[in-house]
């Protein structure tokens, strides 16, 4: 008899825990306030101070695009105890500021809480507009600066590549010179001999020979 209580009441005890795990893994998770989730979605947080004498109650918001003009509403939840509540919505319009408040209803009537406001992002918000530059200058140079004049291996050969070029350019001016000079030893050799002949048949022609 005191084995079949024993195990009733441990029985007992572990569904209780079951369930009270099973509720907490159930419960929704709200953030501290209300959240702008990106440029189409809002999580309104609200919560219940007093559910006047009843033991559930319905909460909902109501928002829109104008101040005291809530042309929308979420779905309707219902709590049984006091605390945060919370309803994410979407299809929201991005740029958009939206005016909202809580709404709790019991067999007394609906309350409402004060009007509060949160504004959604733009699309590509993030991005940076033409003609702007962001971000810390820093001392290293970088891009093709730092391609050219700071790999270890492009700076060499381009140095190489440069007195070679220089050296190119002095040899072949210096090939044009030569040239230029042997073009003149031979024309001055041409002119010498011919003066020798000349003077050859002069000297025949004065001597008879």
């Amino acid at each position: 008899m005191k084995t079949k209580i024993k195990k009733i009441i441990l029985a007992s005890i572990t569904i209780g825990l079951i369930i009270s795990i099973g509720g907490k893994a159930i419960a929704q998770t709200c953030p501290e306030r209300t959240t702008v989730n990106g440029p189409t979605s809002i999580t309104f947080v609200g919560g219940v101070a007093d559910l006047g004498g009843d033991t559930q109650a319905s909460v909902w918001f109501e928002y829109g695009t104008s101040s005291g003009n809530y042309t929308f509403k979420t779905e309707k939840k219902i709590v049984t105890q006091l605390g945060k509540y919370c309803i994410t919505v979407t299809n929201l319009q991005p740029c958009t500021t939206y005016y909202y408040r809580a709404a709790m209803e019991n067999r007394a009537g609906p309350s409402y809480g004060a009007e509060l406001s949160k504004t959604t992002p733009c699309f590509g918000s993030e991005s940076t507009s033409s003609g702007k530059v962001l971000g810390i200058a820093t001392k290293e140079t970088t891009g093709i600066i730092k391609t050219l004049f700071g790999d270890y291996l492009l700076f060499p050969l381009l140095s190489a590549s440069f007195l070679v070029f220089a050296f190119k350019s002095h040899i072949i001016k210096w090939e044009e010179w030569l040239d230029k000079r042997k073009q003149e030893y031979q024309r001055y050799k041409s002119e010498k001999l011919l003066r020798m002949k000349i003077l050859q048949i002069k000297f025949k022609e004065k001597f008879k020979i």
